[in-house]
């Protein structure tokens, strides 16, 4: 009987305790439940958000390279800026290329604040040809000089070889512009010089507007610019030999390839200076250069003969830009006296006769 009684009275004792544990392990489960289920609720809405964002991804793609409105242009500036990583880049390459959105440094358009990194430039970059497809008129290729002065401002890189394709390509012709325009911008970036020159070559004699002659032109001036310190920023001396090789790299080339002994063939109507004055731009920046390189003083030196010659006589003489012709014969002369000796009998020939010639345009 009295075991019997202490047996109930273990049992009574034990069985909260039992209870309790069962009740604790079960409320361990549940929490456990519950914050599995809290997980899974949070990636299903992670999900949905990461579906959402892309689906409003792809419908800003299709978006944003056509909106023109200011205030919607300026609303998709923000919103792109909430995405992150990859997203984010893509989205904003595209809105750089909108030509509604203005260039750095300039003041047409919707002005946004972009951090102008390499990546930056090269996206506006790939806009330029839309931006630049119609002109507005006068002048040529607005604010694509502030906007390289802006990128040089801020220590970016920009590709020089795509800025010539866009001044010399299919925009050209709808841009118009004059060789003060090509001058301006070997000025604004002096390591366009070679590549405005080596694109002569590919143009089309007859291209409307006297493009051509302009680019030649407003090149030959630039480097004139080069030559006299003026114009441009101060360059380095290890900067300007490298330039000046480059220089003279290009008008052997053009000079040896027989482009520029056909001035009388090209089209002048539009251009904005006489190829007479181009001419003697030349003369004096074969002379400029003439010492960088014997092979290429060469090639310059005895096929400038044939280029002179093929001055047009209505273009008139010399007038003022005699100064240049005679210029560069002296340096010729200096530098090279051994191909002056074989060739300069001819070239002063060639000039003589463009100097006798009745009237004159000067530069």
């Amino acid at each position: 009987m009295l075991l019997l009684g202490f047996a109930s009275f273990v049992a009574t004792a034990i069985i909260p305790i039992v209870l309790w544990r069962m009740g604790a392990k079960q409320a361990k489960r549940d929490s456990e439940q519950a914050k599995r289920d809290s997980e899974l609720q949070a990636k299903i809405l992670a999900n949905l958000t990461s579906v959402s964002q892309l689906q409003r991804r792809d419908a800003l793609l299709g978006i944003v390279p056509q909106a023109s409105d200011p205030t919607y242009l300026a609303l998709l500036w923000k919103e792109i800026r909430e995405y992150e990583g990859a997203d984010w880049d893509f989205l904003l390459n595209h809105l750089r290329a909108n030509p509604a959105l203005a260039l750095p440094g300039t003041s047409t358009g919707v002005k946004v604040q972009d951090n102008l990194t390499d990546a930056a430039v090269s996206n506006y970059v790939d806009g330029l040809e839309r931006r630049y497809a119609e002109s507005d008129g006068y002048p040529p290729y607005p604010g694509l000089l502030k906007f390289i002065a802006e990128v040089k401002r801020q220590e970016a890189k920009i590709e020089v070889s795509r800025i010539v394709e866009l001044v010399t390509g299919p925009t050209a012709e709808k841009q118009r512009p004059g060789h003060s325009f090509y001058r301006d911008l070997v000025n604004a970036l002096p390591q366009a010089a070679s590549p405005l020159l080596d694109a002569v070559e590919r143009i089309d004699s007859r291209a409307p507007g006297g493009l051509k002659l302009n680019v030649l032109t407003g090149a030959l001036l630039a480097v004139k610019d080069l030559e006299m310190g003026r114009g441009g920023p101060r360059l380095e001396a290890d900067e300007m030999d490298g330039l000046k090789r480059d220089i003279a790299d290009a008008f052997a080339y053009l000079l040896h390839r027989d482009v520029l002994r056909s001035f009388d063939r090209w089209e002048i109507k539009g251009s904005t200076d006489s190829v007479t004055a181009t001419a003697a731009w030349l003369i004096r920046a074969v002379g400029w250069v003439a010492d960088t390189d014997s092979h290429l003083a060469m090639r310059m030196i005895q096929n400038l003969a044939p280029a002179i010659e093929s001055v047009p006589e209505s273009e008139g003489n010399w007038g003022t830009d005699d100064v240049d012709v005679r210029q560069g014969f002296e340096w010729i002369s200096e530098k090279r006296p051994d191909l002056w000796e074989i060739y300069g009998e001819r070239l002063e020939a060639a000039v003589a006769e463009v100097g006798q010639r009745k009237g004159w345009l000067s530069s």
